[in-house]
């Protein structure tokens, strides 16, 4: 057994044959492929155990600690939240030159279903169209959060301007959060996947955009089909690979409407202009010395007390307000934010 941890390690450090493409070197992929090998699988201690003696490092994935109070929104159902970002820019080179592009992923937190796109540019109609296929595939979130890019923030050209990326959650019936500024790591999940996409996939020599997609659909089914993922139990949730809790969980997801699609949205010179819906869209900030968050780029007031805390600003579209919550959802503060659109109802009821 302990030749055959190593000989498994080695393979995966070669990264040379089909199972081991997508695969990582730490002791739980060690112990996935012996258990597909059908052999007696000790433990992940045990197999760490064995790397050390035998002066191999375990890899094991580094662990963050805490901080201040953070208003953290709970997953605990299916399709309770998804955490999407970008990354990039990233370049490729061929024999037409170098390529520039930007991959965009998202993960539902509760089943760890994943969803990915590359794009030339970071531009709100690129991350609208993103959002409509992983919905298609992970279903509608009740909760879905990202990073600040002002893609899908809009840039605050508009004080009380409601960008397109939050006009489609709206929309669908789903409450978008957006994270504080410069704080990735408020997204961990799918900072994970970042991380291992980029290992996995960035490593293949691509020449054009056209081969990175094909790689990283390769990879996409790999992580729902063959990898099974530590998040996932049969005995709790039912199956041990993202792709089959999708299939035994789909019954429990809300689906987009019948015959969705953005192009009925698209004026003549196919400019994406999409309506004001009734919901909510949140902005997690932390308040800065002179007791201010900033939404849209324009200060609100909420008081020197709170300097250093997160709160959470969100925007109720029927009532026109945005009223600011601290961590333990106390109301603190709300202000007007008129605007003189029309309110109609999403396409999908919100899910609570």
């Amino acid at each position: 057994m302990v030749a055959r941890i190593l000989a498994v390690r080695q393979e995966l450090e070669a990264h040379r044959t089909r199972r081991t493409r997508f695969r990582g070197v730490g002791a739980s992929e060690i112990q996935e492929l012996l258990e597909l090998e059908r052999h007696r699988v000790p433990s992940v201690s045990t197999i760490e155990r064995v790397l050390r003696r035998h002066h191999v490092r375990p890899h094991r994935a580094p662990r963050h600690g805490g901080g201040q109070p953070y208003p953290w929104p709970r997953a605990t159902r299916p399709g309770d939240l998804h955490q999407t970002d970008l990354v990039g820019p990233r370049y490729v080179s061929g024999p037409r030159g170098a390529t520039r592009f930007y991959s965009i992923h998202t993960i539902a937190i509760v089943g760890r279903g994943t969803w990915a796109s590359q794009v030339r540019y970071k531009t709100a109609d690129a991350l609208c169209e993103h959002f409509v296929g992983a919905w298609a595939w992970l279903g509608l979130p009740r909760l879905s959060q990202i990073d600040n890019e002002m893609a899908a923030t809009g840039g605050g050209k508009h004080r009380y301007g409601v960008s397109l990326v939050a006009r489609l959650h709206l929309l669908l019936g789903v409450h978008v959060i957006f994270l504080p500024f410069g704080e990735p790591g408020r997204n961990p999940f799918v900072e994970s996947f970042n991380a291992s996409w980029q290992k996995y996939v960035l490593r293949y020599t691509c020449p054009d955009l056209r081969a990175v997609r094909r790689v990283s659909l390769a990879h996409w089914r790999f992580y729902h089909e063959q990898k099974i993922h530590r998040a996932l139990r049969r005995s709790v949730e039912g199956a041990r690979r993202p792709g089959e809790w999708l299939r035994l969980h789909r019954p429990e997801l809300r689906a987009l409407p019948r015959g969705f699609a953005l192009a009925r949205y698209r004026n003549p010179r196919g400019v994406l202009q999409l309506p004001l819906a009734r919901g909510q869209v949140s902005w997690i900030q932390k308040v800065d010395a002179d007791g201010h968050i900033t939404i849209n780029a324009r200060p609100y007031f909420v008081g020197k007390r709170l300097t250093g805390h997160y709160v959470q600003a969100t925007l109720f579209t029927h009532r026109r307000q945005l009223i600011v919550y601290d961590v333990n959802r106390h109301r603190l503060k709300a202000f007007p934010f008129p605007f003189a659109e029309r309110i109609i109802p999403p396409l999908v009821q919100p899910s609570r």
